[in-house]
């Protein structure tokens, strides 16, 4: 006996295609978003890692240029303890310390590598020493002195420290790495001695040598300025180097004589992020930049009419970001520096 099944429910060809087609366009759709969240993630993550990086960096400048021309002073309880604690070497009464270091001060005018001025700031210059770039406008570089105390060093309480701030490139497609040196100044007296060295001994010896501290730096800039507010800068425009001779402000005296003018420092660090930002280049972005100090930096190979042109590796896709800060210095000024 065959039974004749009626009604039974099914899905025809064309509704499968409808489904087919419906889910497609869902599909299209979520990715479409996902991807635009996604790339909205990705720019927030390298604005934020910039931010990041360069509140670090200027920290660290920040701390370091006002400590500059610091000179401990020890207090008369220091000074006790310190004579308690030679009292077996140095009878009757146990070495006393000075209530500023004895170090000497050398203004660097005979070898710039001597010098113990608070601040040394040269324009334009690549590396630890006072090459001059000529190709490009990155970087300056900044030389900081100041001193400080510890008590636990029997052989030398007084420290007196070097930092040295320089750029150096960081290789392919990574733009200038900063750098940083550290230099102690030592001037130990004899284990057995109960008096201190005399001012002219001594010497730089390197602790730290060139830490690196941030890549993808696109510029670096340091600025002096007076205590009206006026740049402190010779006929030329450069800043006082102890090493170069020769050179006299607009008052016809020699700038070197003015390193201890400097009772601030403006700052502008502009970094750059490690990807692509942007999908198409800008045409704002090819203008030259004019910096803190009037020179004009230019960093496209854009030719004129192909500004909508994406590029693969060109720099005009990377995001920039300047940090400019200023700077007063604490320490400098007075008849203890010179």
């Amino acid at each position: 006996m065959r039974i004749i099944k009626k009604n039974i429910s099914g899905v025809t060809l064309i509704e499968i295609l409808i489904g087919i087609i419906i889910t497609t366009i869902i599909m299209g759709a979520m990715y479409t978003t996902y991807s635009v969240v996604n790339k909205t993630y990705s720019q927030v993550s390298e604005k934020a890692g910039i931010s990041e990086s360069s509140r670090d960096l200027v920290s660290m400048l920040m701390r370091d240029i006002r400590m500059a021309g610091f000179k401990y002073y020890v207090g008369s309880q220091t000074k006790q303890e310190y004579a308690q604690d030679t009292l077996d070497q140095c009878p009757p009464g146990g070495l006393l310390l000075p209530s500023l270091s004895y170090f000497g001060f050398n203004n660097g005018y005979d070898n710039a590598d001597d010098s113990h001025n608070p601040i040394v700031i040269r324009k334009k210059t690549i590396g630890d020493s006072d090459k001059v770039s000529i190709s490009d406008t990155c970087c300056d570089s900044i030389e900081i002195v100041y001193e400080d105390f510890n008590i636990n060093d029997k052989l030398q309480p007084f420290i007196k420290y070097k930092i040295l701030y320089f750029a150096e490139k960081a290789g392919t497609d990574k733009g200038y790495a900063v750098f940083k040196t550290v230099k102690q100044w030592s001037q130990k007296k004899a284990a057995s001695a109960c008096s201190w060295p005399l001012p002219e001994t001594g010497s730089w010896e390197t602790v730290i040598d060139k830490e690196m501290i941030r890549e993808y730096v696109e510029d670096m800039e340091f600025i002096p300025f007076d205590e009206n507010g006026l740049i402190v800068k010779d006929t030329s425009g450069d800043y006082p180097d102890p090493g170069k001779s020769g050179r006299k402000d607009s008052s016809g005296n020699d700038i070197r004589d003015r390193l201890m003018d400097i009772r601030g420092v403006d700052i502008r660090i502009t970094f750059r992020s490690k990807e692509n930002f942007f999908d198409r280049v800008r045409t704002d972005r090819r203008k030259p930049k004019q910096l803190l100090s009037g020179r004009v930096e230019t960093d496209s190979e854009d030719k004129p009419g192909d500004e909508d042109e994406p590029k693969d590796t060109g720099t005009e896709l990377k995001l920039r970001d300047s940090v400019l800060v200023t700077v007063n210095t604490r320490n400098i000024g007075g008849d203890l520096f010179k």
